[in-house]
C-alpha cells in the first residue's frame, strides 16, 4: 500500500510538470512567431510521439526491469522539458517536442500498468483508479496555475527550467517503490521453442483486444481530442479577450481541482449510476460547454464552465480506466499491452485535437473552431459507441447459447 501512495505522489509531480508546460506552450510558440496551424501541428507532435512510445513501452514492461525502464523515460522527460528554456530556433523546438512526447508516453504506459498490478489483489479497482486519476488531476491543477504564474512573473525560460527539474522528485520516489509481482501472468517453460514462445506472447497481446477495451479506448480518444484541441488554443483565446496567463492557468487549475475532488469517490458513484449512461451524459455536457465559451467572457461564468468541464473529464477518465482495470485484473498477462493500447487512444486524441483545431482556426478563427470541433466529435463518438455496443450485444448472445 505504501508503494501505491508513492506512485500516486510520483505521478502527481510528473503531471504538475506536464501541466505547467502545456499551459504556456501555445503562448510560447506564438511568441516564437509560429502561426495557428503550425502551433496545432507542434502541439500534435507531443501526442504523436506519445503514441509511438506506448506499445514499445507496454511490451518492454513485461520484459525489462520496471524501475530501469521508468528511470530512462523520466530522465529523458526531465532533459527535454528543461531544454525549451534555450532559444534554439524552429528545428530545436521540434527536436525536443518529439523527445518530450516520447518520454511522457512511456511514463504514462508504465505507471498505469504498474498501478494496476500493485492493486491486483484489491476488490475495488474503481477506487484505486479513482485515486490514480486524482493524482493526475491534482498534478495538472498545481502545474497549470504555477506554470501560468511563473510565465507571467519570471518569463518562459525560467518556467521551463523549473518544470524540468521538478520530476527529479518522482525519480527518487520511484527508486524506493516495490516492484509488482505478476500473479496472473503465465510463465513460459524454458524448454519451449522460440516459435512457441512467440505464439504464446501473441495470444497474450491479442487477448487484450476486447470490446470493453475498444470502448474504453474510444472514450479516451474523445477525452483528449476535445481537451487537447481546446487546451491548445484556449490560452491564445484567453489572451485575445484580455485574460493573462495567470488567470488562464487558474481556470485550468480549477478544472483539474474539480476532477481531483470527484475522482476518489468515483467508485461510489459508479455503484449507483451505470457507467455507460454517465459517460454519454457527461460527454454531451462537455461538448456543449466548449461550444458556448466564445460567447461568455465574464470571469465568473468561465469559472463555472471550467468546473463543469472538470466534472465531465474527471468522471469519464476514471470510468474508462476502470473498464480496463476491472477486466485486466482478472489476468495481468497482457496488462502492459492493454495499458499501451488504452493510452494510445489518449494519444491519438491528443495529436488529432490540436492538429484539427489548428487547421480550423487557421481557416477561420479560434471561436469557430470551438464550435465546429466539439459538435463533429460528438456525432462521431455517439455513432462509434452505438457500433461497439451492438458488437458487445451480439457477443453476449453468442456466449449465452
Amino acid at each position: 500500500m505504501r508503494s501505491m501512495w508513492k506512485l500516486y505522489l510520483a505521478l502527481l509531480v510528473i503531471t504538475a510538470a506536464d501541466g505547467g508546460l502545456t499551459t504556456i506552450f501555445s503562448p510560447f510558440l506564438e511568441h516564437s512567431k509560429f502561426a495557428y496551424d503550425q502551433i496545432g501541428l507542434i502541439v500534435a507532435l507531443l501526442g504523436i510521439t506519445q503514441l509511438i512510445a506506448r506499445l514499445p513501452a507496454g511490451v518492454l514492461y513485461g520484459r525489462a526491469g520496471v524501475k530501469f525502464l521508468l528511470a530512462g523515460f523520466l530522465l529523458l522527460f526531465i532533459v527535454s522539458t528543461a531544454a525549451f528554456a534555450y532559444d534554439g530556433g524552429s528545428r530545436y523546438i521540434l527536436f525536443w517536442t518529439i523527445w518530450r512526447g516520447f518520454a511522457f508516453g512511456g511514463i504514462g504506459t508504465i505507471m498505469l500498468a504498474w498501478a494496476i498490478e500493485l492493486n491486483s489483489t484489491s476488490a475495488s479497482q474503481g477506487a484505486a483508479m479513482g485515486w490514480y486519476t486524482a493524482a493526475l488531476s491534482a498534478g495538472y491543477s498545481i502545474g497549470s496555475f504555477f506554470g501560468g504564474y511563473f510565465a507571467d512573473t519570471l518569463g518562459f525560460s525560467p518556467t521551463f527550467v523549473i518544470m524540468g527539474v521538478l520530476p527529479l522528485i518522482s525519480l527518487s520516489l520511484m527508486l524506493t517503490m516495490a516492484t509488482p509481482l505478476r500473479v496472473g501472468a503465465p510463465q513460459l517453460p524454458a524448454n519451449r521453442s522460440n516459435s512457441a514462445r512467440g505464439r504464446e506472447r501473441w495470444t497474450q497481446w491479442t487477448s487484450a483486444l476486447t470490446p470493453n477495451l475498444m470502448l474504453a479506448t474510444l472514450i479516451a480518444f474523445y477525452l483528449n481530442f476535445l481537451d487537447d484541441g481546446f487546451g491548445a488554443f484556449f490560452p491564445l483565446f484567453g489572451l485575445s479577450i484580455g485574460l493573462n496567463l495567470t488567470f488562464v492557468g487558474l481556470l485550468k487549475s480549477i478544472r483539474s481541482l474539480t476532477a481531483t475532488g470527484l475522482r476518489p469517490f468515483a467508485g461510489v458513484i459508479f455503484k449507483h449510476v451505470p457507467m455507460g449512461l454517465l459517460n454519454n451524459v457527461l460527454l454531451v455536457a462537455w461538448a456543449a460547454a466548449v461550444f458556448v465559451i466564445p460567447d461568455l467572457h465574464e470571469p465568473w461564468i468561465l469559472i463555472l464552465l471550467f468546473i463543469l468541464i472538470g466534472v465531465c473529464r474527471g468522471l469519464t477518465r476514471v470510468a474508462s480506466a476502470t473498464m480496463i482495470a476491472e477486466e485486466r485484473s482478472k489476468n495481468t498477462g497482457g496488462i502492459g499491452v492493454a495499458s499501451g493500447l488504452y493510452n494510445a487512444g489518449l494519444d491519438i486524441g491528443a495529436f488529432l485535437g490540436p492538429l484539427v483545431g489548428g487547421w480550423i482556426a487557421s481557416a477561420s478563427d479560434i471561436t469557430t473552431m470551438f464550435r465546429i470541433a466539439p459538435t463533429a466529435l460528438l456525432v462521431v463518438y455517439l455513432a462509434a459507441t452505438l457500433a461497439v455496443t451492438r458488437v458487445q450485444a451480439r457477443q453476449a448472445v453468442i456466449s449465452n447459447r
